[in-house]
């Protein structure tokens, strides 16, 4: 299965700064990505994405139960601007990917407030006031830890959480370590978790399961050099499915929607087994959901509460940088 490249529109919105000015923004038609880069000559721009400012206009900001924005690729030492529009004092926190905190943003009314990352790296930000990261007990989970966003039970949004991924990466779309393999999650001979016959795949690179403790993709981030082989493995005792998530203004925006759907056409994952190779051909950030488990709604995805009531969503995210390395 091979990403195909994706023609957005052209042209700036109202707004948006002149050509070699001091930012350039890349909101990414198949995935709702925001991309901002440094002060700069020639505006670098990530190969094989069309520059677009879209409805960002250059900030993220709060919606309703999540965000405008969802993916953000952000040229390290660049500024990240967040908008707080509501009445009341916004909490967000940025966390790295495996949830240790690196910046705590308290955004008062109808204000404003940035960040500025100092290493490249991969990046979550969620609103603390309905969200937080990890640290689930689920029934029959077998001590496995989430390394995700998860709802809060007190939110009146639960069982959505509200966050969005950053990729911080240098002007070419590169800089972050690539992702070596699963990590330590399969010793020798077999899996840990239900006996699992250890698998080729396993030794040949980077590769996730749907993990059938926590029903979702382990691990939630993956970083990979462009045109690098995925392998994905179901080993849930559930028919899942691997769609790149929709651009998530789906009805206020029909010709990125458009674009969107001739990008991936996703496949079904069987259970007990069920396995696929996967290609991604051009950089930038690839979020992936369950669409059987989860949907996109608005600025933001949904678990549907039906399937055990999860408070995350069933999705990852793939950061694929360009075929050659920029550092």
């Amino acid at each position: 299965m091979f990403v195909d490249r994706i023609h957005a529109p052209t042209g700036a919105a109202r707004g948006a700064p002149a050509r070699g000015g001091a930012v350039a923004a890349v909101v990414i038609a198949c995935a709702g990505t925001l991309l901002l880069s440094r002060a700069a000559a020639a505006p670098a721009r990530v190969p094989g994405q069309s520059a677009l400012w879209g409805r960002s206009h250059g900030e993220i900001r709060l919606d309703g139960d999540g965000f405008n924005v969802m993916n953000v690729q952000l040229v390290l030492r660049s500024r990240l601007r967040f908008a707080n529009p509501g009445d009341d004092p916004l909490d967000i926190r940025i966390v790295t990917r495996r949830g240790r905190l690196v910046k705590n943003l308290l955004i008062p009314a109808h204000s404003h407030a940035a960040w500025m990352p100092v290493r490249y790296g991969v990046y979550v930000y969620f609103n603390a006031g309905t969200t937080g990261f990890g640290s689930v007990t689920l029934m029959g989970a077998r001590q496995e830890k989430i390394d995700q966003p998860v709802a809060r039970k007190d939110s009146s949004s639960f069982p959505a959480p509200a966050y969005g991924v950053v990729a911080v990466t240098n002007a070419a779309g590169g800089g972050i370590a690539l992702s070596a393999s699963h990590g330590a999650m399969e010793g020798a001979g077999t899996g840990r978790r239900t006996g699992m016959p250890h698998r080729a795949f396993m030794n040949r690179g980077p590769w996730l399961e749907v993990s059938g403790a926590t029903m979702t993709f382990v691990p939630w981030v993956l970083v990979v050099r462009a045109g690098q082989p995925i392998h994905v493995y179901n080993e849930d005792s559930m028919t899942h499915s691997f769609y790149p998530g929709k651009y998530p203004v789906m009805d206020e925006d029909r010709d990125r929607i458009r674009l969107y759907r001739y990008a991936f056409k996703g496949f079904n994952l069987a259970m007990n087994g069920g396995e696929r190779s996967i290609v991604f051909r051009h950089a930038g950030i690839h979020p992936i959901v369950c669409l059987i488990h989860a949907a996109a709604w608005k600025h933001t995805y949904r678990p549907y509460p039906g399937y055990g009531g999860y408070p995350y969503v069933m999705d990852a995210v793939i950061v694929v940088e360009p075929a050659q390395a920029h550092r």
